[in-house]
């Protein structure tokens, strides 16, 4: 399975070397504008294959060297500056890039699956359906699923169980707007019920990556193996059930925008979508979050 990631700064690198260590690639392509840290990169991870155990074809290259991809994740952005206070505002800027990008990696792979990870992340997902012209379905973003992973960690440290085993989901805009999906929140088939104390922890999760970013200026490793899961399920039909920026058709009566649900992953892309019970108080926030997004695609438009 061919493999091509667009964009090697740190997030794109650091993807790209979880791959080769999960070996889920056949074949590995690194683009990026500065081809020659795309073609080092690849270098010293085709360096790195006298470790592993299978010799995987990776290169540095440009655009035209994704032809026939299997699944393509875009990680390119514009840079972000000093001036800039949310992920929004990258919009103008990715969206500019996305328009020049999409259409020839869409008609050069047209059977491919996009993964998103670029920011403003749910309405960069929408851009990429607009842009690519795939159906929906081969068409999503990385979305809630890093933020649902740190708030299990937390829940996971709170109650003294590993987070794999806890079933909760942060949901909506992958940003401010994003919510805990409290009234779903299970450890072991039993319900969480305490909602203060998971309000309290969804508020800790929410700012860790502001933390991060504070500290080192970006962040890599947990939105790598995030997105690493995801391509996982689809190289291995997995059918893993992953909250994910899907295009929304009619919950909660909202369409036409892309915010994070659970949704299944396999080989074909998204082959179902979970609409959770929600309580009047998570419907109202889910709503809010399609708003907030809306309205940055309105404005981009």
């Amino acid at each position: 399975m061919k493999i091509s990631i667009i964009g090697a700064g740190h997030v794109g690198s650091t993807l790209a070397y979880t791959l080769i260590l999960k070996d889920l690639p056949d074949e590995l392509v690194l683009i990026d504008k500065a081809l020659t840290k795309a073609k080092s990169d690849a270098l010293d991870m085709t360096h790195s294959l006298s470790f592993l155990d299978r010799v995987i074809p990776i290169m540095g290259g440009e655009i035209a060297d994704s032809r026939d991809s299997d699944i393509i994740v875009i990680t390119a952005s514009v840079p972000w500056q000093k001036e800039y206070k949310t992920r929004f505002d990258l919009g103008p800027g990715n969206t500019t890039l996305f328009k020049e990008l999409l259409p020839d990696l869409a008609r050069l792979s047209p059977k491919a699956i996009l993964v998103v990870v670029t920011n403003p992340l749910d309405v960069m997902t929408w851009f990429a359906i607009k842009y690519s012209g795939f159906p929906h379905e081969r068409v999503f973003g990385i979305g809630t699923l890093i933020d649902s992973a740190r708030f299990r960690v937390l829940l996971s440290q709170k109650y003294h169980i590993h987070p794999d085993d806890i079933r909760a989901y942060i949901l909506g805009e992958h940003g401010g707007a994003q919510f805990a999906a409290i009234s779903a929140a299970y450890i072991g088939g039993v319900k969480i019920r305490d909602t203060e104390t998971i309000e309290k922890i969804m508020k800790v999760s929410e700012i860790s990556a502001y933390d991060i970013f504070l500290g080192k200026g970006y962040t890599n490793y947990a939105i790598s193996q995030a997105a690493t899961l995801v391509i996982e399920s689809i190289v291995k039909n997995e059918k893993r059930t992953i909250p994910l920026s899907t295009l929304i058709e009619g919950y909660l009566g909202i369409s036409d925008v892309c915010l994070s649900i659970p949704v299944v992953v396999g080989r074909e892309g998204i082959t179902r979508k979970l609409h959770i019970d929600l309580n009047e108080k998570e419907q109202k926030l889910f709503r809010e979050s399609a708003k907030v997004v809306k309205d940055e695609i309105g404005k981009l438009l």
